[in-house]
């Protein structure tokens, strides 16, 4: 059974001061939580860094990927290029599918380059124009459906599109496949990215076949809030703290507007997400899998 709490207190343990800090929270009866806090450097490259800094990272027109950016620590399932928890998780997702009988399944895409988005969109347009949109009319369109270079997350090696008849439609909804997915994914660290619901938020046209890893707790935190990726930011940042329990472990999700580091605690393992690229990214930092007794 899984529990979520939201915490609208902030706990004064994130200092405004651009070294290390303690700070102890005591979360439940007979425990606590002892963290040491340290600057981070370059949210850039999330291999580089003692924790992860991208599961969290919101791309989209207005934060725009660098054209070089290219994650670092990429490998290659069934043709397909993402990244190593996008992999692991989606093969455990997998499994649990064809467990309960549903299969075929197929992944499409994963990671894409900035230059093959590019071609991407830009043919898009072409075909458009060939049907009879002006080329300004035919950049509107495409763009509801198609982002361009930079501002798609396929770049970062985290976003999935799936199917089970190699055709990305809306009608994938209706499969058995798409509605287990729709139900179940975010157990697993996925959310549907652009919900039906939510098309003036994302400014993406729905697209139940396209699935973002975002790791847990924060699929299922947006998933039960009925929360898209640009709104997940904003929600934590007014909540500031959230803790979601499992069996014999809690997440605690808090935001801070400082880059933090790693949590002195062995045990403890944080997350790092930066809403935008430059001097004006805020935070997200999540501390996962922290043991204690009922």
């Amino acid at each position: 059974m899984r529990y979520v709490i939201s915490l609208v207190v902030v706990a004064a343990w994130i200092a405004v001061l651009p070294y290390a800090v303690m700070a102890t929270i005591d979360l439940h009866e007979g425990g606590e939580l002892r963290a040491s806090i340290e600057m981070f450097v370059d949210p850039l490259h999330p291999c580089e860094a003692p924790i992860d800094t991208g599961l969290l990272w919101l791309v989209n027109r207005d934060n725009p990927l660098p054209s070089d950016y290219r994650p670092c620590d990429l490998v290659t399932y069934k043709g397909a290029e993402l990244r190593e928890p996008a992999r692991d998780a989606y093969v455990q997702m997998l499994a649990a599918m064809e467990a309960e009988g549903v299969k075929g399944l197929q992944l499409q895409s994963a990671y894409r380059t900035y230059s093959y988005q590019r071609a991407i969109f830009e043919q898009k347009v072409k075909t458009l124009i060939t049907k009879g949109s002006t080329e300004e009319e035919a950049r509107v369109i495409a763009a509801q459906s198609i982002q361009l270079a930079g501002s798609s997350e396929h770049q970062l090696g985290l976003a999935l599109d799936v199917s089970i008849n190699g055709q990305l439609s809306q009608a994938f909804a209706e499969t058995e496949a798409g509605q287990w997915l729709a139900n179940n994914c975010y157990k697993y660290g996925f959310v549907i990215r652009y919900p039906q619901s939510k098309t003036d938020v994302t400014n993406i046209i729905y697209e139940p076949w396209h699935l973002r890893y975002v790791g847990i707790p924060h699929a299922q935190i947006m998933t039960e809030a009925a929360l898209t990726l640009e709104e997940y930011h904003l929600y934590l940042s007014q909540i500031e703290m959230h803790i979601v329990w499992e069996e014999d472990f809690y997440y605690l999700v808090i935001y801070s507007d400082y880059p933090l580091s790693h949590m002195g605690d062995s045990d403890v393992h944080l997350e790092l997400s930066t809403t935008e690229f430059g001097e004006h990214a805020s935070y997200i930092i999540t501390v996962a899998k922290y043991n204690y007794t009922r």
